[in-house]
């Protein structure tokens, strides 16, 4: 594991963790949600699930989150997460190891990233993973509010609680809805949520399903929440990876 700091296009540092892999047969970034980071279980479990695959792996941290990039999280934005994936990509293709097409795969807030990502740019991608995606603002919205998304960041060895200024976070995020562009992702899409996630719930998910023109499938983990922690929850998600790249992605 590699890790080191890129500039996103406002000059601010972007923690990246980079695992490449000696025997590459591709490529694959992956992007935490919203008030997560890359050192989440749950995205660690994503990318050991590539590697495992011959993948080299790109994760990083958004700015204005809470993990080890800069910023502020009152600052965070769909926008602005949107533009630090498309600029960790940027960089990716300057350096030897890049291969085009890749996957992306993302969780909550990032899983919409790289959908929006995915309708923007399908033929850059191999495919997409996306897991417990948030599908655009009024779905969002519909399900969370003002106080629902605070956040902890470690600072001096303490654990600070974080708020968002929802005013600014809000009329972001309402710009943003996939569902109706979801005919662009022309790629392979796998989805998975758990049964118990109640902030982008299956029939949430099923918006974007139905409407995916490119081979898709899609899993429901049982007992699952929003966020995979559980041994058992995140094994399945491995396992669920693995078939898929076999069958899908590296036949």
């Amino acid at each position: 594991m590699n890790d080191f700091f890129i500039k996103n296009r406002q000059g601010q540092n972007i923690a990246i963790s980079l695992k490449r892999n000696n025997k590459q047969k591709g490529l694959a970034f992956i992007m935490p949600g919203l008030g997560n980071t890359k050192e989440e279980k749950n995205i660690q479990t994503f990318a050991d699930s590539f590697f495992d695959k011959g993948f080299t792996v790109v994760s990083f941290d958004v700015t204005n989150g809470v993990g080890d990039s800069d910023g502020d999280y009152a600052k965070a934005s769909f926008t602005g997460y949107y533009n630090d994936l498309c600029d960790v990509i940027d960089w990716a293709q300057t350096q030897d190891w890049y291969i085009q097409p890749f996957v992306l795969v993302g969780h909550s807030m990032g899983g919409g990233c790289i959908l929006r990502y995915g309708a923007d740019h399908p033929d850059r991608l191999l495919g997409l993973v996306t897991v417990a995606t948030v599908i655009g603002g009024h779905q969002t919205l519909a399900k969370f509010g003002r106080d629902d998304l605070p956040a902890i960041k470690k600072e001096n060895g303490q654990e600070i609680i974080k708020k968002l200024d929802w005013k600014s976070f809000t009329k972001d995020i309402l710009q943003y809805d996939i569902v109706p562009e979801a005919y662009k992702l022309t790629m392979p899409v796998l989805m998975m949520v758990g049964d118990k996630d109640m902030g982008t719930p299956v029939e949430d998910q099923m918006k974007v399903y139905d409407g995916v023109a490119g081979d898709k499938e899609i899993y429901i983990i049982k007992g699952a929440p929003h966020t995979f922690v559980e041994a058992e929850h995140l094994n399945e998600t491995k396992e669920i990876i693995h078939n898929w790249l076999d069958n899908k992605i590296l036949k």
